[in-house]
């Protein structure tokens, strides 16, 4: 594979271009020209532009086009990509057989995201049909588990989320958890920083720690996570005799309350006999500033 092609991928991702002064990136045009010259992985990158519609149109029927001739060279990633089409529907009807089997294509040649996708259907019990659930269950941690230890972020989270809950029949394990939660949590995954928070906020896996579990929250409630949003307006203390911190905290909470979370209705209805005066009219003006520093969700093909 071309440096280049490395770097256009990477770049797809949002991940930094380490030394990307020494490496030019291509352009779509040089791309398609050696996706056109047969090379796997300008095709399997050029599947993934059209697919997000990344510096390209997106067209789905492109993508997969461009997806399944990189996964007939045996690209891994491209394999995977492959199963993602036919699992969700893109550009061909949907085929739960054919996804599982391009899904463990990928896998078995060592790709993070394909072992993700198979670990998650198989824990749905969408495997084989002669397979019993048992076996599914366990297989389906195995790979989530290999895709975790290639740090994946989406892998690394699930897992990390798996072990914090003792979800499918596993042992709760909160050192486990924490080392795979971190890399997810790091990599800006929501749903992981704010798990993460919780086993800072009661001292789980980590040490105890209330600053830690403030600053994960606040980044998950950002990015629009209403546990983290909720566990943020908790950990401040919406009866802190500190004024700044009592005012975000009931801010917080109006936010997730307004999302029907319990935890955080519950706390405000429960605190409201007790507020000082003016504290809810300056926890709405925060709440709607806070609003605005929102992170709207997006959503993206795994």
């Amino acid at each position: 594979m071309k440096r280049y092609t490395c770097v256009l991928f990477l770049s797809l991702l949002g991940m930094p271009l380490v030394g990307a002064q020494e490496i030019k990136s291509p352009s779509i045009a040089e791309l398609q020209a050696t996706a056109d010259q047969g090379d796997a992985a300008a095709q399997y990158q050029l599947a993934s532009a059209h697919l997000r519609g990344e510096g390209v149109p997106k067209d789905r029927k492109k993508a997969f086009e461009l997806m399944k001739a990189a996964a007939d060279q045996g690209h891994a990633d491209a394999m995977g990509g492959l199963g993602y089409c036919y699992s969700a529907g893109v550009s061909v009807p949907k085929d739960q057989k054919q996804a599982l089997e391009w899904f463990r294509k990928g896998a078995e040649k060592g790709s993070a995201k394909a072992q993700l996708n198979l670990g998650k259907l198989l824990l749905k019990g969408q495997g084989d049909t002669a397979a019993d659930p048992e076996s599914q269950r366990k297989e389906g941690l195995q790979w989530i588990q290999k895709a975790a230890d290639q740090n994946m972020p989406d892998a690394a989270s699930t897992y990390g989320s798996i072990l914090y809950f003792g979800d499918h029949g596993i042992e709760k394990n909160y050192d486990l958890a924490a080392k795979y939660l971190k890399i997810a949590a790091e990599a800006g995954l929501a749903n992981a920083q704010n798990i993460l928070g919780c086993l800072y906020d009661f001292g789980l896996g980590v040490p105890s720690d209330a600053s830690l579990a403030q600053q994960w929250f606040r980044k998950a409630a950002l990015q629009g996570n209403v546990k983290a949003q909720s566990n943020l307006g908790r950990v401040l203390g919406p009866s802190s005799e500190v004024k700044e911190a009592r005012i975000e905290a009931l801010a917080w909470l109006l936010i997730a309350s307004d999302q029907d979370e319990i935890t955080a209705k519950k706390l405000l209805q429960n605190e409201l006999p007790g507020l000082k005066s003016g504290d809810m009219e300056s926890a709405n003006k925060l709440a709607a500033d806070l609003r605005k520093q929102i992170q709207p969700k997006t959503s993206r093909p795994n």
